[in-house]
C-alpha cells in the first residue's frame, strides 16, 4: 500500500441484491457466518422469516421481496465489514450510497449492527404499507440531456447521478415500461432493476411517515468523530440530522460529486464491502485520468471472495 493513502469503505443499497450473496463465506468463514446468524435472529424476530434461508434457497425466483431484500443487503455488507475489521483494515472513510448508508453508519458507531437491521427491516414496513409499487432503471452509455425530455415526458424522477453516460430513474412500473420500449425503440441500453419500488423519489414518501414513526422510538443516533461521508450532502457529516436515514433512500443521489469530495481529501484506496462491486465500478467512471486513487472489489456473484479477502490482505500487509 502506498504511504499516505487513504482507505474508504464502500457499501451500497437496493439494485445490488441476489440470492446467495456471500454464500462461500458462510460455509467456510466463521466470523461471516456468526454475524449473518445474528441478523438472521433479528429478521426472525420482525418478520417471523429466515434470512438465511431466503438467501441461500435453491429457488430461481427474482431475489425481489424488499421485506427481505432491504436487511438482506445491510446484513451482508455488516457481516463482510466484520471479516474485514477482523483483518484489522481500518478506513480513514466510509461512503454508502442509498441503503448502504445503514452500514457506513455501523462502521462510524452512529447506531448498533441491530438497529441497522431492525431499522432496514422497518423502512421497508413502511414503503410496503404505502403500497407505492413502482421500480427503477439504469440508462447505459448516454448522455443524461440526450434523454431528459424523454424521461420527464414519462414522468419518471431521476434518482442517482452514477458517473458520464450512467444515471438511474424510477418511476411507477407502467410509466418505466412506456419509457423502456421506447429506449428499445431508439437503440439505447439500459438495466431494470430488482426492484419494486421507485425509490429516491417522491412516490415512496407515503412510507415516511411511519419509518419517522418508528424513528421517534429508538435511541439518538451517536454522532460520529470523524470520516463519516454522505452519499446524501456528498460532504463530511459530523451531526446526523433527525430523518438522514429517510432521506438517503428517498432523495436525489450524486455519486460523481461525492467521489469528487473524497478524491479532494488525497490518494485513496476504495475498497467495496457490497454485494455486487458497483459501488467500485462506479468510482473507477469518476476517477480522473490524474488521479493515483486505486478501487477494490471483495464480493460479486462470481463468489471469488476468499480469493479476493487474500489479495486484499496481500496488497496492504506485504
Amino acid at each position: 500500500m502506498e504511504d499516505n493513502q487513504k482507505i474508504v469503505f464502500l457499501f451500497s443499497g437496493q439494485g445490488s441484491q441476489y440470492r446467495g450473496m456471500g454464500i462461500k463465506l458462510f460455509k467456510r468463514n466463521l466470523i461471516f457466518k456468526n454475524s449473518l446468524e445474528k441478523s438472521d435472529l433479528i429478521v426472525k424476530k420482525h418478520l417471523n422469516r429466515s434470512l438465511i434461508d431466503e438467501l441461500y434457497t435453491e429457488k430461481n425466483e427474482v431475489f425481489d421481496d424488499l421485506l427481505i431484500t432491504h436487511p438482506a443487503i445491510v446484513a451482508v455488507e455488516i457481516a463482510m465489514y466484520n471479516v474485514i475489521k477482523e483483518m484489522n483494515v481500518k478506513p480513514d472513510f466510509v461512503a454508502g450510497n442509498s441503503l448502504g448508508e445503514f452500514t457506513a453508519a455501523v462502521v462510524k458507531g452512529i447506531w448498533s449492527e441491530e438497529m441497522a437491521i431492525e431499522a432496514s427491516i422497518e423502512q421497508a414496513k413502511s414503503i410496503v404499507r404505502n403500497d407505492s409499487k413502482g421500480g427503477m432503471l439504469v440508462v447505459l452509455n448516454q448522455k443524461r440531456k440526450e434523454v431528459e425530455k424523454l424521461y420527464h415526458q414519462h414522468e419518471l424522477t431521476l434518482a442517482s447521478d452514477n458517473f458520464d453516460g450512467h444515471f438511474t430513474l424510477s418511476g411507477s412500473v407502467k410509466n418505466l415500461d412506456s419509457f423502456q420500449s421506447e429506449l428499445d425503440r431508439q437503440g439505447v441500453e439500459f438495466v431494470r432493476l430488482a426492484v419494486n419500488y421507485p425509490f429516491h423519489s417522491s412516490l415512496i414518501e407515503g412510507g415516511r411517515y411511519g419509518f419517522e414513526y418508528y424513528s421517534e422510538s429508538i435511541p439518538a443516533f451517536s454522532n460520529p468523530k470523524s470520516g463519516f461521508i454522505s452519499g446524501l450532502e456528498c460532504d463530511e457529516l459530523l451531526v446526523i440530522p433527525k430523518n438522514y436515514f429517510w432521506d438517503v433512500v428517498s432523495k436525489y443521489n450524486d455519486f460523481s460529486k461525492m467521489v469528487k469530495y473524497i478524491e479532494n481529501k488525497g490518494t485513496c484506496l476504495y475498497i467495496d464491502l457490497g454485494p455486487s462491486g458497483t459501488s467500485a465500478t462506479f468510482v473507477n467512471y469518476n476517477l480522473g485520468p490524474l488521479s493515483n486513487s486505486k478501487t477494490f472489489q471483495i464480493m460479486s456473484p462470481f463468489k471469488r471472495e476468499e480469493r479476493q479477502l487474500k489479495a486484499l490482505e496481500e496488497l496492504l500487509f506485504l
